[in-house]
């Protein structure tokens, strides 16, 4: 019995555990979702449609002959690691199903274009296994004239309401996103969306 007691035990301490998959097309769950200090889901989220919205209703993109987008650099500043793609695959998304603007996918700008194929495919001339009527040829890419650029930047203040009560952390994110023209090098369009958090565990360095 003393043997089964603690396998016992350690079945109902696991059993408490779990893991939920939320769904995040249903808006009770996701609002009922546990908030963090971190940003997460909901922050990418609303983030990016406030941009959107702002930089459609703008105007900037009348402003420019068919625009072409090329992804500057999204520079992450917070106090956590993650992949900047996360908010601007959803503002890029959003902007080419609008119908008023395009992202180029084959721009190198110091660093690999997002889809090497477009270069891959050029490096087949000459080829003599490839039909050469089926490799596109030169002066087909088209360049950018606009591009978006942006940082994301984390502050922390301390929180302290009393002598007895617990000292919480106030994490402020702000969202800077700029897009320029790229003949001029003048701004088209700027926009700065805030992020606030309040609680303990705050990302630090």
């Amino acid at each position: 019995m003393k043997r089964i007691m603690p396998i016992a035990l350690c079945a109902v301490l696991c059993g408490c555990g779990g893991t939920t998959v939320v769904d995040l097309d249903n808006n009770k769950e996701v609002a009922e979702m546990q908030n963090v200090m971190e940003l997460e889901y909901r922050d990418w989220t609303k983030t990016a449609e406030k941009m959107t919205k702002s930089m459609l209703a703008s105007g900037a993109f009348s402003r420019v002959k068919n625009p072409v987008i090329a992804m500057g650099e999204i520079k992450n500043d917070t106090m956590q690691r993650f992949d900047t793609d996360i908010l601007t695959k959803k503002i890029r998304t959003t902007l080419i199903n609008s119908g008023r603007a395009q992202v180029t996918t084959g721009f190198q700008n110091n660093a690999p274009a997002e889809d090497s194929t477009t270069y891959a495919v050029r490096n087949t001339r000459g080829n003599a296994e490839y039909d050469a009527s089926t490799i596109v040829g030169k002066g087909t890419l088209v360049a950018p004239n606009v591009s978006l650029t942006g940082k994301m930047i984390q502050r922390n203040l301390k929180l302290d309401s009393g002598w007895f009560s617990s000292v919480d952390t106030r994490v402020e994110y702000y969202l800077q996103m700029t897009l320029s023209d790229v003949k001029t090098g003048l701004s088209l369009w700027e926009d700065e969306q805030p992020i606030i958090k309040e609680g303990d565990h705050a990302p630090t360095w």
